[in-house]
């Protein structure tokens, strides 16, 4: 799940390097919709983890 976060975490990053873009500032909005999605995918799967003891996978 570490692994899914780091991508989360600099996905999050590259897009605040980029505000200040005007190139990139029509993608940022639909970007940040699904950094918003992605963590809470973690935060679930986090929660799952912990619930079953840990990932197999």
């Amino acid at each position: 799940m570490s692994q899914l976060q780091k991508i989360t975490d600099e996905l999050a990053q590259e897009v605040e390097q980029a505000k200040g873009s005007m190139f990139a500032g029509k993608i940022l909005a639909p970007l940040r919709l699904v950094l918003v999605w992605m963590q809470g995918v973690n935060d679930k799967l986090n929660e799952l983890e912990q619930r079953s003891g840990g990932f197999n996978g």
